[in-house]
């Protein structure tokens, strides 16, 4: 007997869905009601949430329901609003602390690439995209090996992607919009 893959099940705004044994996902509603941008809470015990999304205070109380107290920082992978305009809101809510590129108004401290944030069960690490002057940010769950990619990997891996995170051998990869994806080592290789 052969075993069959299971599906995936579809994405369904305001509900979250456990990725792995660290990372789960809510996706926000986008102003159809369609699925909109994926919002990460990484962790248990302690909560970094990246991409809060948009202003939208349904979303914002799925998150703050999942991760309550325990929603310590809050981080985005791009600075348009359609990814961190939520991220002020959700600071006031849950008392998180904010780390932000440079400009970015109401943040806590100013991240950087290579900036760590380091919690009692986990280590994140901020892969600036380009230069990060633009305030593009990928972000790696060490623990995990997974990329926390926004939608930098959307239409085509960075060419300099695979070489900025080839010491963490990355095996998934979470999106902004779409998918967890379990295997991550095509879409990583060098270029030959």
């Amino acid at each position: 007997m052969v075993d069959e893959p299971v599906p995936i099940p579809p994405i369904t705004p305001g509900v979250a869905r456990a990725l792995s044994p660290l990372v789960r996902r809510i996706a926000a509603a986008d102003s159809s009601g369609d699925v909109g941008i994926n919002t990460y809470l990484i962790g248990i015990d302690e909560i970094v949430i990246v991409d809060p999304g948009p202003i939208d205070a349904g979303h914002l109380d799925v998150l703050c329901g999942c991760g309550g107290d325990r929603i310590r920082w809050i981080v985005f992978t791009n600075p348009d609003p359609k990814y961190s305009a939520g991220a002020l809101t959700l600071k006031e809510r849950t008392g998180a602390e904010l780390l932000a590129p440079p400009g970015f108004d109401g943040a806590d401290q100013v991240m950087g690439d290579g900036h760590k944030i380091d919690a009692t069960e986990f280590r994140i690490t901020a892969v600036a995209m380009n230069d990060g002057s633009d305030g593009n940010y990928a972000y790696v769950l060490e623990q995990e090996r997974t990329l926390i990619s926004g939608d930098h990997c959307a239409e085509a891996v960075p060419t300099d992607l695979p070489d900025k995170v080839k010491s963490y051998r990355i095996k998934s990869i979470a999106p902004a919009f779409g998918q967890y994806i379990d295997d991550a080592r095509l879409m990583l290789k060098p270029p030959s």
